[in-house]
């Protein structure tokens, strides 16, 4: 694989991990159009590809997950520690995510190999079109702020972004919705679904790649990839967070479903 293809493949996945669109589609879509790749090694590159943005979420995240874990090792048996703040969000978000994810694509690959599903995720863009014209009727309604994240937010975020299974919906762009549904700022809700990412992304991996033809692929090759993704994936993720501190959600809101609804638009084109 030379340079040029190890970069692009890179900045698609570094980009569009973190924003309302399907990283595997526009990964596919780059390999398999862009350069004419062989479908065989698309697995592979994925799992190479979403190591490098995991790391760069792990890294970016240090410091709340090393929080997480004293938190968990502190209090090991209370019902409180799995049940409060971030770690009831996340541990609830997941737990919904492969409730409804599993059998949505069993179904997909059993019965619906060829269905585009990407109609879901335009439908949830046209709803944050309309939840930012009703914020934006609603001048000076406070908007939360991340700690006060509970398992109760886990709900609606799991559900949505156990949608993000089917092909053409996006894992940030469900999650970051049910954020936003559930009241949070710009800045807090990128942040939620990026820490989210993480635990997510591992579960993912080991569930669709791992079982990956991964060793016939270059070794070299995929560690150029991750380490593309990774440095991409960082500097995207700490400029959203910078940028959407100084974006009302409301603007937020309507851009995002906008960027939604377009990208099924072109999809579909």
């Amino acid at each position: 694989m030379d340079a040029i293809t190890i970069f692009v493949l890179g900045l698609v996945q570094g980009i569009a991990e973190w924003v309302p669109i399907s990283s595997k589609t526009q990964v596919s879509l780059a390999w398999l159009k862009m350069f004419n790749g062989d479908p065989a090694t698309l697995v592979p590159i994925l799992l190479y590809l979403h190591i490098g943005t995991l790391l760069a979420a792990t890294i970016y995240f240090r410091k709340e997950i090393i929080e997480i874990f004293q938190a968990v090792l502190s209090k090991p048996l209370s019902k409180s520690t799995y049940s409060e703040g971030k770690i009831g969000f996340l541990i609830t978000s997941i737990f919904l995510t492969g409730v409804i994810g599993f059998p949505l694509l069993y179904l997909e690959k059993k019965f619906f190999p060829t269905l585009d599903t990407s109609v879901l995720f335009a439908l949830m863009g046209l709803g944050l079109v309309l939840t930012g014209i009703l914020l934006l009727s609603q001048k000076g309604s406070r908007e939360r702020k991340k700690e006060t994240v509970a398992w109760k937010d886990g709900l609606l975020v799991g559900v949505l972004q156990g949608l993000s299974v089917l092909p053409g919906v996006s894992r940030s762009g469900t999650s970051t919705t049910g954020l936003i549904w559930r009241g949070f700022s710009s800045e807090d809700s990128f942040y939620l679904s990026f820490l989210l990412s993480i635990p997510t992304v591992i579960c993912a991996e080991m569930i669709f790649y791992i079982s990956g033809e991964v060793a016939a692929f270059p070794i070299v090759d995929g560690v150029l990839l991750a380490a593309t993704s990774f440095v991409v994936g960082y500097l995207t993720l700490d400029a959203l967070l910078k940028i959407m501190r100084k974006v009302s959600v409301a603007y937020f809101a309507l851009a995002m479903g906008v960027v939604m609804v377009a990208a099924w638009m072109l999809g579909a084109g």
